[in-house]
């Protein structure tokens, strides 16, 4: 299957030339729309639907331009993406108002040239322009707790939000609860966003607002993250510190870490251990796809339990030692 002829655009189109072709398309193509028999309109309906879904997605258009549409549904493994390949759901519908904002083509205004105009039904009074002076909905900004265990390894989440949604007549609004997955790439950061476009509130007259996600990470219990790095406490008894036992630490990842101490610790020592940090977070999911991760530094300090209680005895060894120690 060719997705390309099928949305009548060239292999390099552009991503906003996708939009543009999938909107002039699907309008045509709308079981509520075309003139055709329902078999027929559907067929292409879906076939439409279909060749968006994939061209739309970054990931799974370099896939399928590198492998074409037989590997692609086939499956593949990489980084914890697309496994198990890509199936089309049979969903147009829902593809159509995820792109459009609304359910009902005849909202929708579509010029000479193809170009489109996100317009709701009480737009097309005012020639399909958003009211001036009037502000559009705000973005639906959503925080999403993760632990740091979370943003190591990566993580789907399912979230539950409210969002704001136009009612048939187009004009009145009604709050309704939804919920999405989503999906947590490794070393992503507090404060960093998750943004789906025209996904958030509605209102007359104005595209839907932004639906963002806003990560923060939770306290860990033995770690700390600073970017990239992370801070590791190692509690460790006075004895095994002057030995310069070396110690064993669980990783977030849950390996067993074998630490070798290489002098005797004192409450100022920082040892150092490079690339045990957080794995750095890949931006352009295009460009780095099938990239190994890097990661950071991993920084131990050391948490010196002295006794509680010694006798006078064990006192004056100790101190016998450590004088002899300094001569």
């Amino acid at each position: 299957m060719d997705y390309y002829k099928i949305l009548e655009i060239n292999r390099d189109a552009s991503a906003s030339e996708v939009a543009k072709a999938y909107n002039k398309l699907s309008l045509k193509w709308h079981p509520k729309l075309s003139k055709l028999d329902h078999n027929t309109t559907y067929h292409h309906f879906c076939l439409i639907s279909e060749a968006y879904e994939v061209l739309s997605d970054p990931i799974k258009r370099t896939f399928y331009d590198k492998y074409g549409e037989e590997k692609l549904k086939e499956g593949f493994f990489a980084n914890g993406n697309l496994k198990g390949g890509y199936s089309f759901a049979g969903n147009p519908e829902e593809i159509f108002e995820k792109f459009f904002g609304t359910s009902n083509p005849f909202a929708q205004l579509i010029d000479t040239n193809g170009s489109e105009n996100h317009g709701t039904l009480f737009s097309h009074a005012f020639g399909g322009q958003n009211f001036p002076g009037i502000p559009g909905p705000q973005d639906l900004e959503i925080q999403v707790e993760c632990t740091l265990h979370e943003l190591y390894n990566g993580c789907a989440k399912t979230v539950s939000y409210q969002r704001q949604v136009l009612n048939k007549d187009g004009i009145t609004t009604r709050q309704i609860t939804e919920t999405k997955e989503i999906k947590i790439d490794r070393g992503i950061e507090t404060g960093q966003k998750i943004v789906y476009k025209e996904l958030g509130n509605e209102a007359a007259g104005f595209k839907s607002s932004d639906l963002i996600f806003l990560i923060k990470e939770t306290p860990h219990s033995t770690f700390k993250r600073k970017g990239n790095d992370l801070l590791y406490i190692a509690k460790v008894k006075l004895a095994n510190a002057i030995a310069a036992d070396p110690i064993q630490i669980v990783t977030l990842d849950n390996r067993k870490l074998q630490v070798p101490v290489d002098q005797i610790i004192s409450p100022k020592y920082v040892k150092m251990i490079e690339n045990e940090g957080m794995p750095v977070f890949q931006q352009d999911e295009v460009k780095d796809f099938g990239k190994p991760y890097t990661f950071g530094n991993l920084y131990i300090r050391f948490d010196i339990q002295f006794p509680e209680d010694l006798t006078e005895s064990q006192k004056n060894r100790i101190k016998d030692i450590l004088l002899e120690g300094q001569q």
